[in-house]
């Protein structure tokens, strides 16, 4: 096993750590017998559901607020997505757009596991709050952070976001070295703790120098002092050797490089994985764009008797018993359908 020292066993998330052992009934000798394995995931399960804006689960949300994919996690329920992320995100509903929109899913559901396992991790823990008193969620986005001389950390589009260096080129002087997917600040015995999470979908082609130098480094400048995790969230092809995984748990030889290079710094690592395979990945991509389409895209041809006005449409599929109601949005400037209710004919 590794030696601890007094530091490791100060740091919260120690049992997340790749361990060195040698299996028992392994062939070989000395440190040719010895592995490096995962003793533990986040241990959060959850699960999602798939909606359109008429179930009944959006009856009495309003337009925008209703929601289209719901994740469900330790008895809680969340809206992974809803109308009103439609109009938010900055990539298109489309096959050309099928990469951002499966990335944007990962990121959400590694957010809220995340949030997830802080919540419940420990009683000597607690999530703390990243923002200051100048923070004011309706004008969140581009807000600074924090900053020093040379580096900047600010909000691009809410919960990402980027960390600018000062070079004198770009816009204002800095460029954007590093897109964060996600920043949590936790207090753990009155010590800070930083972790900084990234979702992989594709294969894991992460530079551990790289990462010192634009992520984790100015980090440290602009957090001195905290304690900093890397939290990266993929599948388990991707962190872990397949043969006897179960039993083994052996990292890949690529996620432990960039371990080892982290350590030399003090930087912990978390290798989560999802509980989502890539066809589940596959389904809310398309369930998305199905749903878009239904709900921004797509026009509308109607046939039959009509009765307009400037905010209600009205359609008759002969005879007087209305078929389609449509009520307009004054604010989003868009159409819903409502709920028609019939009377029975007495007969």
């Amino acid at each position: 096993m590794n030696k601890q020292t007094s530091s490791d066993i100060e740091y919260p998330f120690q049992e997340f750590q790749p361990v060195k052992w040698i299996p028992p009934g392994v062939s070989g000798k000395g440190a040719d017998r010895a592995i490096f394995s995962i003793k533990r995931d986040h241990g959060a399960k959850g699960c999602f559901k798939l909606h359109n804006p008429n179930d009944e689960i959006n009856d009495h949300r309003v337009f925008m607020e209703k929601v289209i994919i719901e994740y469900q996690i330790g008895g809680s329920t969340h809206n992974l997505f809803t109308v009103g992320d439609f109009f938010e995100v900055d990539y298109s509903f489309d096959e050309k757009g099928e990469g951002n929109i499966m990335g944007d899913i990962a990121e959400r559901i590694s957010r809220r596991i995340t949030k997830y396992f802080l919540k419940h991790f420990s009683r000597h823990g607690k999530t703390g709050g990243i923002f200051d008193q100048r923070f004011n969620p309706a004008e969140r986005n581009n807000f600074i952070v924090t900053h020093t001389d040379k580096y900047v950390l600010k909000i691009q589009n809410y919960p990402n976001l980027v960390l600018l260096k000062k070079t004198g080129f770009g816009k204002y002087g800095y460029e954007n070295i590093k897109e964060l997917d996600g920043l949590f600040d936790y207090r753990y015995k009155g010590k800070r703790h930083i972790l900084v999470l990234e979702s992989k979908l594709e294969k894991v082609n992460i530079n551990g120098i790289t990462l010192l130098n634009n992520l984790f480094l100015p980090l440290k400048q602009l957090f001195p002092d905290a304690t900093f995790t890397y939290v990266l969230f993929t599948d388990k092809d991707s962190i872990y050797r397949k043969r006897n995984r179960q039993r083994l748990r052996k990292i890949k030889q690529h996620p432990l490089k960039i371990y080892h290079e982290l350590k030399k710094y003090d930087i912990g690592v978390l290798y989560f994985t999802f509980n989502e395979s890539r066809d589940d990945f596959e389904k809310m991509k398309n369930h998305l764009i199905t749903q878009y389409r239904s709900v921004v895209r797509l026009d509308v041809q109607l046939y039959g008797k009509m009765v307009l006005s400037d905010r209600k449409i009205v359609l008759f599929d002969g005879g007087e018993t209305p078929r389609i109601k449509l009520i307009k949005d004054h604010k989003h400037g868009m159409w819903r359908e409502v709920k028609l209710r019939h009377k029975l004919k007495k007969v």
